[in-house]
């Protein structure tokens, strides 16, 4: 019976988050989009079977339907949801310019970068308001996971180890690690102490020689999921500068660690999909409102950066084709571009599977045969 209640509890949690960030995703090319002048045809929340819809003074149909998994913005001209094709042949002559097809590359380009923009708008105006109301949250330096065959893990350290100083450096915060490790000689060891329960302990691990920015993971910990507050509250402005850097930090290593997987500099077994993001998110619900909000802040940014990168079929893939276009100075065959799509729809279900088949047993693990 308390499995099933998990289970509900991750599910709902995971739409909650899956449904919002979507949502605003979508709001961020429905505002560009209709500032433009094109016509919106369908807002939908969610997919399937229509539950509910009005239509707005402008034509805009919104609707509420069956299947709570995001939604999606249809335009004029759009031949399907996804906006991933377009034709004018149902569409009168008249009506044309209010098409997105018809419009000017860099507003198409502004549509489109609209939506992964709108995911960081919603995530600094999240965490200005945390840093103006609350205080500033920081994540403490708690080993949160540690990362098979690194050192960290060969050192002794334990899940749980709140680490205190690094060669001798102190660490208050979870992205101090990053900095000290960052500054370290590689080649030579590092002396960690940590407090374990009431003891302190001190441990010596020699950081991996891999190529990359993001340091962490040579040493092989992660984060825990735990937060502290300070009562320190921030005035608006100090509020949105720390909010851009969080989301500069969080963006930059990001980056890095892809970068790392694509080079074969770090494993993508630490990858996380649909599944481990809705694991993520239960856990996120059950440590309290605050864990909950600052887990729907790293997913916005990170819903916001994936949908930039240059693969066909996201944002970032039509940004490709629009920038193609404007070096060869004509538009690509439609051809091309479906091949250029297919490419991109099979590289995001293979990393679909392949995160399936990282998460899914090891959720069985942790709950079934714990």
């Amino acid at each position: 019976m308390t499995e099933i209640l998990t289970f509900f509890q991750y599910l709902i949690a995971f739409l909650a988050v899956l449904s919002l960030i979507v949502i605003v995703h979508e709001c961020g090319h429905f505002f560009v989009a209709r500032f433009f002048g094109v016509k919106v045809e369908e807002f939908s929340f969610g997919f399937g079977k229509e539950l509910w819809a009005r239509t707005d003074k402008k034509g805009t149909r919104w609707k509420v339907c069956l299947i709570p998994l995001g939604g999606y913005v249809k335009m004029l001209g759009d031949e399907d949801a996804s906006s991933s094709s377009h034709s004018l042949e149902k569409v009168p002559e008249s009506e044309r310019v209010h098409t997105f097809v018809e419009q000017a590359r860099w507003k198409q380009a502004l549509i489109i970068v609209a939506g992964p923009g709108m995911n960081y708008v919603f995530a600094i105006i999240l965490l200005m308001g945390l840093f103006m109301t609350v205080g500033e949250v920081k994540i403490p330096p708690v080993v949160g996971g540690l990362m098979d065959g690194y050192p960290a893990q060969a050192a002794g350290l334990q899940v749980g180890d709140r680490i205190l100083t690094i060669n001798e450096k102190e660490i208050s915060d979870y992205t101090d690690i990053s900095r000290v490790v960052q500054i370290s000689d590689y080649g030579k060891p590092l002396t960690v102490k940590v407090r374990r329960g009431e003891e302190e302990l001190s441990f010596t691990l020699r950081p991996k020689e891999e190529e990359g920015e993001n340091q962490v993971p040579l040493i092989g910990i992660q984060s825990s999921t735990q937060t502290e507050v300070s009562l320190n509250r921030l005035n608006p402005w100090a509020a949105f500068k720390l909010s851009l850097k969080f989301s500069y930090d969080m963006t930059r290593d990001t980056l890095t660690y892809l970068g790392q997987v694509l080079t074969g500099a770090r494993s993508a077994k630490e990858m996380r999909g649909p599944v481990g993001i809705a694991e993520a998110s239960g856990d996120a619900s059950k440590q309290g409102l605050l864990s909950f909000i600052l887990f729907v802040i790293q997913i916005s940014l990170g819903v916001g950066l994936m949908n930039l990168l240059p693969v066909p079929v996201l944002d970032g893939g039509h940004l490709l084709i629009y920038l193609i276009e404007g070096i060869i100075r004509r538009p690509l065959p439609e051809k091309v571009q479906r091949i250029l799509m297919s490419i991109g729809l099979f590289v995001l279900l293979g990393l679909f599977l392949w995160t399936m088949v990282q998460d899914i047993p090891r959720i069985i693990q942790r709950v079934f045969l714990k």
